[in-house]
């Protein structure tokens, strides 16, 4: 019997058992289904952590911040080992062929907004100017913070289109307005609205602010300087400052530059402190391998559900030999060799895992689309991840296809023929 009619005959077995052949695939489906899936939902984080890596300048960005030299300095720091506006300033002027931008931020505190008797949730940063290309925030009325605000210590603030129409109409209407806060340890400041920003988010975080029915966006962008005298620390002092370098500029290169410059001028007598750098591209990297190695954890598990749907099909070979004893008593008795009764039953098993496999792929794919259309970022299995599911479904077939194929082979012709 040649090749092409095993086939035809593994597909004659399975249209006279729709319902068990069906069955007999399901532990497959939902194994190939589930990796398909998570090779997809891997793909739209990877996308949303790509569009939050371009918005905040993507390849340019680069972070200097401050790290303990030994495990003993990690619980202690003192004033003057934090990093300066001067220390800035310098580097800005010694390497300013090299940098577009500083980006200054010193801190975040959590606290309460209070409107006509109404306390709201928010979130207060300390910015310079240079932070709204790092954020990509588009005003959509009046202006950001400026140097000027930072030199002089002003009491302004910058809110999001969302905070504005709910607290004061519209956008227009919110500048000029002034607005108390307090932060968690009880200290309360009136800032001046100056502008309005327009709040946005990746598809994966609106999706999930969309879910939680939160539309309130409580971030709201001061002064850095203003921001240090209200929290009670030096008012031009931080842990970090980050960089948008000019294209073409290699970024390992200016990092290690300022780096060295940096540890060999301020910091050459600190014996506990010391400057180190982070690229954007090595933060993306890391979040990559480690979704990555989800992705493998979480396929590993789904592999499991392959594992018992290759033993369902096993089983389903095994009862398929039993009921068809007699007819490979008759073949073996007209002179068919061992070698084609096996091929039989392993062709028939990689059939049945075969279109299990392309069943889950498409179900994969249904469910990684629908989840896709969650939250806003289109993202396909690759081609790789279908590839390694067929094989791997196939080689489900032949591997736990060949147990029952060699034990229908080695039936006596006698003994299988005598067989009711």
């Amino acid at each position: 019997m040649g090749f092409l009619e095993n086939i035809a005959l593994a597909f004659s077995g399975l249209r006279s058992n729709k319902m068990r052949a069906f069955l007999t695939m399901l532990g497959i489906i939902i194994g190939i289904g589930s990796v398909i899936a998570i090779s997809t939902l891997g793909s739209i984080m990877e996308n949303s952590v790509m569009d939050i890596f371009n918005s905040q300048g993507g390849a340019n960005l680069v972070g200097f911040q401050l790290s303990m030299k030994d495990d003993a300095a990690r619980d202690y720091y003192m004033a003057e080992d934090l990093m300066t506006g001067e220390m800035v300033k310098d580097v800005e002027q010694k390497f300013a062929d090299d940098i577009d931008v500083t980006i200054l931020n010193a801190g975040t505190s959590s606290g309460k907004m209070n409107i006509r008797r109404k306390d709201y949730d928010i979130t207060l940063y300390g910015v310079n100017a240079g932070y709204i290309k790092q954020s990509m925030q588009k005003m959509v009325a009046g202006r950001y913070v400026t140097a000027k605000d930072c030199e002089q210590y002003r009491s302004t603030a910058v809110i999001s289109d969302k905070q504005a129409r709910k607290l004061f109409g519209s956008e227009r209407g919110a500048v000029g307005k002034t607005i108390s806060v307090t932060v968690s340890d009880g200290n309360m400041i009136d800032l001046t609205i100056v502008g309005v920003y327009q709040y946005q988010l990746s598809g994966m975080m609106s999706a999930m602010v969309n879910m939680m029915g939160d539309d309130w966006n409580g971030e709201i962008y001061m002064p850095y300087t203003t921001y240090n005298r209200f929290q009670g620390i030096n008012d031009d002092q931080f842990f970090y400052f980050n960089v948008n370098t000019k294209t073409g500029v290699d970024a390992d290169s200016f990092c290690k530059d300022v780096q060295e410059y940096l540890n060999n001028t301020y910091y050459r007598d600190n014996d506990s402190m010391e400057i180190f750098y982070q690229t954007a591209q090595s933060q993306m990297d890391m979040i990559s391998e480690v979704l990555g190695m989800l992705q493998l954890a979480i396929s590993v598990i789904a592999g499991i559900s392959l594992l018992v749907g290759g033993i369902g099909v096993m089983n389903i070979m095994l009862v398929s030999v039993t009921e068809r004893t007699r007819e490979i008593g008759v073949r073996k008795a007209m002179g068919a060799p061992n070698s084609a009764i096996r091929m039989q039953f392993i062709v028939e098993s990689i059939i049945i895992c075969l279109i299990g496999g392309v069943i889950g792929i498409l179900f994969g794919i249904l469910l990684g689309n629908i989840a896709g259309l969650i939250v806003g970022t289109t993202a396909s299995p690759t081609l790789g991840s279908i590839v390694l599911a067929v094989g791997f479904s196939m080689a489900i077939g032949v591997f736990f296809g060949y147990y029952p194929a060699n034990r229908a082979a080695k039936l006596d012709p006698i003994e299988a023929l005598r067989y009711e």
